[in-house]
């Protein structure tokens, strides 16, 4: 499929100028209401409710059925029960729509029996000139045009698109991450994928303009040949951070019991993933702690850590965990080091690379300031980690030294604390990844520099 092609085909799911929400409801407790609830905090503006049994919805007007609403829809999102979502189908076509969000559950990943009615609404959609997201997913969020997830994840748009096969993921990333200051530019719940696929919507965001970073989750691919050279493609201009579960025996169970996938054997899928130069994560959590190094820091120029450290402890640690993970610790300049001395207390500290600076900067901090410039200038080094106690004068010191250094920075705390995200605002919105455990931050400048290699082959 061309560029053009893939774009015109699938921008309507994205950019619809109205929308039809059927199984709409103004009771508390029901998904309908909470897809209401979403849409008008979202603002959108042909937003068209279906209910049988309710003539108005939250103030807008509902209609019995899609075809009884007096003007096109483009877009349709399906929350009733499965007994009802075939012949809802048959009356879109009837209308007209492009394009169906199945958000309704109970069909391939319950059996064959399932994937039989899966197949055959394809089939009705696509004859009737419409194309299906789901079942089972939770639909599409584009904050430029006001197109919601469930909760209050912002309609600010930004640049990182999102494909997941799990609904509820693609639901929490996006929150957590908006929170933490990233912006997305769309997400897309893919479920079931009885007709449109994972490897459509990478497709897609392979080409959008306004996506610089992807983020997948998947647990099974329909068209490994397709993915992989897709793939291979994007990542030469867009980063790939992708999550790719059940390649085990029991993940490949819960996969297909969770979205109908077929899973693939764990060395195949590493082997596909690290050729193509997806960058690969196992968990949430690691997907958000190389969003965030990506998407508020440049690549780095090679693969070389200074560590700066004002509590010791730490420093021996992180150094291990940047070798194991495939960085460089090096040796500084003796100019950097007679620098370094100069700006550190005589006590205590080191000048070596791990930089210790001790305890002094609990009482004075602004030591770390001077030390990330002087560090910035050191020619053998390409990325700095940062490790503090945290507080507030620690981030100001570091989001000053940070406007005068041109390489990836990440800092780390060494407590967590429960309202981690909400404590560090300030470094996040100031394009400055935080994390709670040094070896985190290593092993997202390990991606960086692992992706970075694979853009200067390809």
């Amino acid at each position: 499929m061309t560029k053009r092609n893939i774009l015109a085909e699938l921008d309507p799911f994205f950019h619809p100028r109205s929308l039809a929400l059927i199984g709409a409801s103004s009771r508390e407790g029901k998904v309908g209401r909470r897809f209401m609830d979403a849409f008008l905090e979202a603002g959108f503006q042909k937003l068209y409710p279906v209910n049988l049994r309710e003539s108005e919805i939250l103030g807008v007007k509902a209609y019995p059925t899609v075809t009884d609403i007096p003007d096109h829809v483009d877009l349709v999102l399906i929350l009733t029960p499965p007994a009802a979502v075939m012949g809802t189908i048959k009356e879109c076509v009837a209308k007209g729509v492009k394009g169906i969000v199945i958000n309704t559950a109970g069909f391939g990943e319950g059996g064959e029996e399932g994937k039989e009615l899966e197949r055959e609404m394809a089939r009705i959609a696509r004859e009737g000139g419409a194309r299906i997201v789901g079942p089972n997913c939770i639909g599409i969020y584009c904050p430029s045009s006001g197109l919601p997830f469930l909760w209050s994840q912002g309609m600010e748009s930004g640049s990182v698109g999102v494909v997941s096969q799990s609904g509820s993921l693609a639901d929490h990333l996006t929150l957590i991450a908006t929170r933490s200051g990233v912006k997305f530019s769309k997400a897309i719940s893919s479920g079931n994928e009885c007709d449109l696929t994972a490897v459509d919507f990478l497709e897609y965001l392979g080409e959008d303009p306004d996506t610089e970073i992807i983020v997948s989750y998947l647990e099974g691919i329909k068209d490994g040949g397709r993915f992989n050279q897709l793939a291979r493609e994007i990542s030469k201009k867009k980063p790939i951070i992708a999550w790719k579960c059940g390649a085990s025996e029991a993940g490949a169970r819960a996969a297909a019991s969770h979205t109908g996938a077929l899973a693939g054997a764990v060395p195949i899928w590493d082997g596909v993933l690290r050729g193509a130069g997806i960058i690969s994560v196992k968990s949430l959590e690691e997907i958000l702690d190389c969003l965030y190094a990506f998407y508020f820091q440049p690549l780095p120029a090679g693969r070389r850590v200074a560590i700066i450290t004002g509590p010791g402890g730490p420093a021996v640690g992180t150094t291990d965990a940047c070798l194991e993970l495939g960085l460089e610790v090096p040796r500084l300049s003796e100019d950097t080091k007679e620098m370094l001395r100069k700006a550190m207390p005589p006590a205590g500290t080191s000048a070596e690379n791990p930089i210790d600076l001790s305890l002094a900067t609990v009482v004075a901090p602004d030591i770390y300031g001077e030390v990330i410039r002087i560090l910035g200038r050191e020619g053998n080094i390409d990325m700095l980690l940062v490790i503090g106690s945290g507080g507030e004068q620690f981030q100001s010191v570091i989001k000053e030294a940070a406007r005068d250094i041109r390489k990836p920075l990440a800092t780390a705390v060494i407590m967590y604390l429960e309202s981690f995200i909400q404590d560090y605002t300030s470094l996040m919105e100031s394009g400055i990844p935080i994390y709670p455990d040094p070896v985190r931050a290593a092993r997202a400048l390990a991606k960086l520099a692992d992706y970075a290699e694979f853009r200067r082959r390809s």
